[in-house]
């Protein structure tokens, strides 16, 4: 991978990003695919997807050609499986190739898949095959973790690398969004990648490098849209108000608890930090609700009787609202969170006087609000 990453990083400084956004051409090659259909879709969100353009293969071969409008990601649905790629006026050059492979024992046949296309498809699949491969390393820690304490040797071993893969992938990221400021990729690996795991300063940093032309088009506004929604949810800002309904149906307000200190903490049944959490937050309600402390628990679950089955077994006897919608809750996305558990304090004006609160944190920032 590292062989792979490196070569494609020297490559890429040879070449810059296309500039005439006119039309868009998928073109590809599937022997014995004949009668299938690939299909270019645009994410929704909630699970939804809008097809955007198909094609049919015959004789072996398949295209793909409209106007472009705005330089995007768009997913490329070839056999069931979901790629995701930068639609933007150089061709993209699509390979599938029959397979057959064997899995316990039985024979199972899958397509392989190779796309190529501009330079600003190929900064954005560096960064793609590096967040796979962490997500690899993440998988392995959270079985390994489950094999027990006999494995503690192999965990510790992993979770080092882990911290390098992840180290690595900083330093590829900020080093294509520094050499390549004129690429809409660019935008894009900010907004989807930088924002979720870097403060403030350090997105408006990479912004601020950019050039005008992708400030200005559609994936730069998109970015400029989150920073500014960041910026709403920051420090010393006032929380942005919002309604939810309860598990009885019941609509809840942020407005609702002014005049008292509130945890929003963002959450889900499925998120085993979050379970983690439980006792650090139970144990700072228990300590300060009498004494004006709130917490309003926002649900990133699509499933209603996941979520409640979740409250009555870990017994989180606070005050809880989702909008069912999983990653596409509006809260959620209002309050810019990519990550769960999410949680913020809140002062009696309304404030946000601190973030990214866990385990000892959030009992020293609530204790600190009481005078102790």
């Amino acid at each position: 991978m590292r062989k792979i990453v490196s070569g494609l990083l020297m490559g890429l400084l040879f070449v810059g990003c296309a500039k005439q956004e006119t039309t868009y051409t998928i073109q590809g090659e599937w022997k014995g695919g004949d009668g299938k259909v690939i299909y270019l879709k645009k994410d929704l969100g909630n699970k939804q997807y809008e097809v955007l353009d198909s094609a049919i293969v015959a004789n072996g071969v398949f295209k793909m050609q409209k106007p472009l409008g705005d330089v995007d990601e768009r997913i490329l649905q070839i056999n069931g499986s979901t790629n995701i790629v930068i639609l933007d006026s150089v061709p993209i050059q699509v390979k599938c190739e029959n397979v057959k492979k064997t899995v316990r024992g039985k024979e199972k046949e899958s397509v392989k898949i190779e796309i190529s296309g501009s330079v600003e498809q190929d900064i954005f699949k560096t960064v793609l095959l590096a967040q796979r491969d962490e997500m690899m390393i993440m998988l392995g820690l959270s079985f390994m973790g489950k094999e027990g304490k006999e494995n503690s040797g192999m965990v510790d071993s992993l979770a080092q690398i882990y911290i390098a893969m992840k180290a690595k992938t900083e330093k590829t990221i900020d080093s294509l969004v520094t050499n390549y400021p004129d690429c809409h990729a660019s935008a894009l690996i900010i907004n989807n990648f930088v924002v979720k795991n870097k403060d403030l300063a350090e997105v408006e940093r990479m912004y601020d490098g950019l050039t005008p032309r992708i400030k200005n088009a559609y994936l730069g506004r998109k970015l400029k849209a989150t920073i500014d929604n960041i910026k709403k949810t920051s420090l010393g800002n006032v929380a942005p108000d919002f309604t939810l309904q309860a598990p009885d149906g019941k609509n809840v307000s942020l407005a609702d608890f002014r005049g008292k200190y509130v945890l929003l903490d963002f959450w889900a049944s499925w998120c085993g930090p979050c379970l983690r959490e439980v006792p650090n937050v139970k144990k700072v309600y228990d300590k300060y609700h009498d004494k004006g402390f709130e917490i309003l628990s926002v649900s990133l679950d699509d499933k209603k009787d996941n979520w409640t089955n979740a409250i009555e077994k870990y017994d989180l006897n606070w005050v809880h609202v989702s909008s069912l919608q999983g990653w596409d809750c509006p809260v959620a996305k209002l309050y810019n969170v990519s990550g769960v558990p999410a949680m913020l304090l809140i002062d009696k004006e309304g404030k946000i006087i601190a973030t990214k609160l866990r385990g000892e944190l959030l009992m020293e920032k609530v204790a600190e609000q009481f005078g102790e």
